[in-house]
């Protein structure tokens, strides 16, 4: 895959996700980092009877929404206000696996189950 093909799947922002009967996923901004060979994802993810989603499982559902391999979708942070259901979450969606091991550093990459 190359920057052109990444750009190509633009286009989800404010598209809604359900993932279970109390939990859904709204993608919020979509930007494109040339420089980086990135594509960089601001989630809005309402889970008011749940927990906080995973890690692996935002790269799952994120993967699954732009049609990308899981191994390229690194999640940078997930947030939640104390006492609300309401998480903001910044992900990374990456060209080649070389180019995020070289950006994404080491504990980042671990965190997000990827071998390095």
């Amino acid at each position: 895959m190359d920057i052109v093909e990444l750009e190509r799947r633009l286009g989800n922002r404010g598209k809604v996700v359900k993932l279970d009967e109390s939990t859904s996923l709204t993608i919020v901004n979509e930007d494109i980092n040339k420089l980086l060979k990135r594509l960089e994802v601001d989630v809005h993810i309402e889970h008011i009877f749940t927990g906080t989603p995973q890690k692996h499982f935002l790269r799952n559902v994120i993967a699954k929404a732009y049609g990308v391999s899981e191994d390229l979708v690194v999640v940078k942070s997930v947030s939640t206000e104390y006492g609300t259901g309401i998480s903001k979450a910044h992900i990374h969606i990456y060209v080649d696996e070389d180019t995020m091991k070289k950006t994404e550093l080491k504990h980042t990459l671990k965190r997000n189950r990827i071998q390095i």
